[in-house]
């Protein structure tokens, strides 16, 4: 009896130590992962496309909400004095780039890379594109269209569409502080100048790991990256000493492994992917129905939504139809469109106005401007002999 009294301590105490160990070794099993965030839950953009195989994806950005700024930066690759007025910022369902700015996406991108977007230019040159190393380095690309600036550095008269790439190893000794150094890659002279207001569709990026390109609505720029090739990088647009809207981008391509772990991004989608844009939005299903009910405010929403090359045919074609439905009072605000730069817009007001009205007076969206004018004219004139054709 003595002995087993004497015994009952250690197996109280053992028990109690094989609990603890129990505990502890609960506490030490590994626990799963917390999840990164889903592409779509980090970007503001739109996740059109995801390739797992390849880990490529696609961003849109139509700009229609302002956060989508958020994935932006107020920032420039080159040397050059900043404006007071300098500013990156979300106008009018728009990038705003007064220069010397720029607007840099903010995800790392690697290998090859293509980015497309409408170039608004308040300015007839020295604004486009850029890819920048991640490393902020001065060895960056720049897509420009009829390029000045950087030409003056070396003497030339400038004025061409150009690939440009920058590297210190290029500079000379005499050269200003703005002038870094540089090598052209391919320039070409534009078969029409820009134009204050008239958008341009225009591609550029990197093929095959080292090939850069600028697709421009004329030709194609090409040729092979120099210098301190770009591996890891971001992805801008810019402005020099003027004004640029920049608007319905999309960006395909890899983004940078490490950045990926750094941001706690995972290459999934937390919603499915839909592709593009298919059927008719809610807001432009609201503008259409408003408008079929005779009311006049969202005839102007209509309209943009027929400037917008980001809006799909679909969309293109619904709003069209709206319109040429009737009230036929639209008309009148419809003619703005047959001052469009954009011929495409222009064939969407012609047809509009026919099918309201009956005839074309002559107008036909690819003739010259003089030619456009006259036939804007006849209709005009016919409107006011007879207002009672607005009836309906």
């Amino acid at each position: 009896m003595r002995d087993g009294k004497h015994h009952n301590i250690p197996m109280r105490r053992l028990l109690s130590s094989l609990l603890v160990l129990a505990v502890a070794g609960l506490a030490t099993e590994p626990q799963p992962a917390e999840a990164g965030d889903a592409l779509d839950e980090y970007f503001r953009g739109k996740v059109t496309a995801l390739d797992e195989k390849t880990k490529t994806i696609t961003l849109k950005y139509d700009f229609r909400k302002k956060d989508q700024i958020k994935d932006w930066r107020d920032e420039i690759p080159y040397r050059i004095q900043r404006r007071k007025d300098q500013k990156m910022s979300w106008y009018d369902t728009k990038i705003e780039i007064i220069g010397n700015s720029g607007a840099r996406h903010k995800a790392e991108w690697m290998g090859d890379v293509m980015v497309t977007a409408t170039f608004t230019p308040d300015m007839e040159r020295d604004f486009g594109g850029y890819l920048q190393p991640v490393t902020l380095t001065e060895d960056f690309a720049s897509f420009t269209f009829v390029e000045t600036f950087f030409h003056a550095f070396d003497g030339s008269a400038g004025g061409l569409n150009s690939i440009i790439k920058f590297g210190a190893q290029w500079r000379e000794g005499d050269s200003g502080d703005e002038f870094i150094g540089f090598r052209y890659v391919s320039r070409k002279p534009p078969k029409k100048a820009p134009a204050k207001g008239n958008p341009i569709r225009a591609s550029f990026g990197i093929r095959k790991k080292k090939q850069f390109f600028f697709t421009l609505p004329e030709y194609e720029l090409k040729g092979s990256d120099r210098g301190k090739k770009l591996k890891r990088f971001f992805v801008g647009f810019y402005a020099i000493k003027g004004r640029l809207f920049v608007d319905n981008v999309e960006i395909t391509g890899r983004l940078s492994t490490d950045w990926m772990k750094r941001e706690g991004v995972e290459l999934r989608t937390a919603e499915p992917i839909g592709g593009g844009e298919e059927g008719i939005d809610e807001e432009t299903q609201e503008l259409m129905t408003k408008h079929k009910q005779g009311k006049r405010k969202p005839i102007n929403g209509l309209l943009d939504i027929l400037k917008d090359d980001g809006r799909s045919a679909a969309v293109h074609e619904a709003v069209v139809t709206c319109l040429s439905t009737g009230p036929k009072r639209a008309v009148l605000n419809v003619r703005d469109l047959l001052y469009s730069p954009v011929e495409k817009v222009r064939e969407f007001g012609i047809r509009i106005i026919k099918t309201q009205l009956g005839k074309d007076y002559g107008y036909r969206p690819g003739s010259s401007e003089k030619s456009r004018s006259k036939a804007v004219q006849k209709l005009n004139d016919d409107l006011k002999k007879n207002p009672g054709l607005l009836e309906g």
